[in-house]
């Protein structure tokens, strides 16, 4: 993660994005995107998130809720910290979460991750029309594990059962799209081996829980808009984990987008310029996901 948060950092400063931005926020210190940090969305201590408002007020705008990756075992939110200001000063709504990290102990097991996020899709949601967001239209986006409980947000039509699933029960757990930056889909495979003993809580492979912690298998009509890139060099996730989830997408008839880069994981062997041009592609896609043309580039 230390990477990509650098890949970012680089991204928004050389970054055509970031240079209109530093020179907008030159001429007009109030232009900047408002942050709040450590705002909880659960009562857990891991449940935290970073939210980043437009530096223009406004109303039914749409929001992205990232996820940092890390092996569900590693990571912190402030990670995605450049690109949530670059989201916000594009007027989205955005907010980085952090979540229980699988650490062996029973509360941190799967499907701690996923209650979280859904957790912090619900909060948002809540909290709409407090900062001016559209509540159909909150997106989610990960990389790498974060990636992968993107890709379930998307699929998932309810909220899952778990220890705070009866947090803010009234309101929808459900997002509006997902960008999926090389996650894994299907834990089951032979290209991908899930840390069993955090994650989980046993020794050795189980591939009853791998195939329940595999978004791949709940893809269907409901699924939402999911755009994915990933390297084709990457050797921690596979590529055709990727690819294997765009083409049951497109069998089930959801929009979806696959790029495929030259470079490994985390956007690893990219240049800034390269990175930039994913990322903005993709911020595009979370304004109008409906818009996107299934396609592999």
């Amino acid at each position: 993660m230390k990477k990509l948060f650098a890949v970012f950092v680089a991204l928004f400063l050389f970054g055509s994005l970031g240079v209109a931005a530093s020179q907008a926020q030159q001429a007009s210190p109030a232009a900047q995107p408002e942050q709040r940090f450590n705002i909880p969305y659960g009562p857990d201590p891991a449940q935290k998130l970073d939210l980043c408002l437009p530096p223009v007020a406004g109303t039914q705008r749409p929001a992205v809720i990232m996820i940092h990756g890390g092996y569900w075992t590693m990571g912190q939110k402030n990670a995605y910290e450049p690109l949530c200001k670059g989201a916000a000063s594009q007027g989205m709504v955005a907010a980085t979460i952090d979540y229980r990290l699988a650490d062996g102990s029973e509360h941190h097991r799967w499907p701690a991750q996923l209650v979280d996020a859904q957790l912090a899709v619900r909060w948002l949601r809540s909290h709409a029309a407090e900062f001016g967001v559209n509540p159909q239209h909150i997106c989610v986006l990960g990389d790498s594990a974060g990636a992968h409980l993107a890709i379930f947000l998307a699929v998932l039509n309810r909220t899952f059962p778990g220890d705070y699933a009866n947090e803010i029960p009234s309101v929808s757990s459900s997002v509006a799209c997902a960008v999926d930056n090389f996650g894994p889909g299907d834990l089951t495979a032979d290209n991908f081996w899930p840390p069993m003993q955090q994650l989980f809580g046993v020794e050795g492979r189980s591939p009853a829980q791998e195939r329940d912690a595999s978004p791949l298998f709940l893809v269907g009509p409901t699924t939402a808009p999911i755009m994915i890139a990933h390297g084709r060099q990457d050797k921690a996730v596979n590529v055709d984990q990727s690819v294997q989830l765009y083409d049951r997408l497109k069998r089930a008839g959801v929009p979806t987008r696959l790029v495929l880069l030259n470079g490994g994981h985390s956007f690893e062997g990219l240049s800034p310029q390269e990175v930039y041009k994913v990322l903005q592609s993709e911020l595009d896609f979370i304004k109008n996901p409906r818009a996107v043309t299934a396609g592999k580039s």
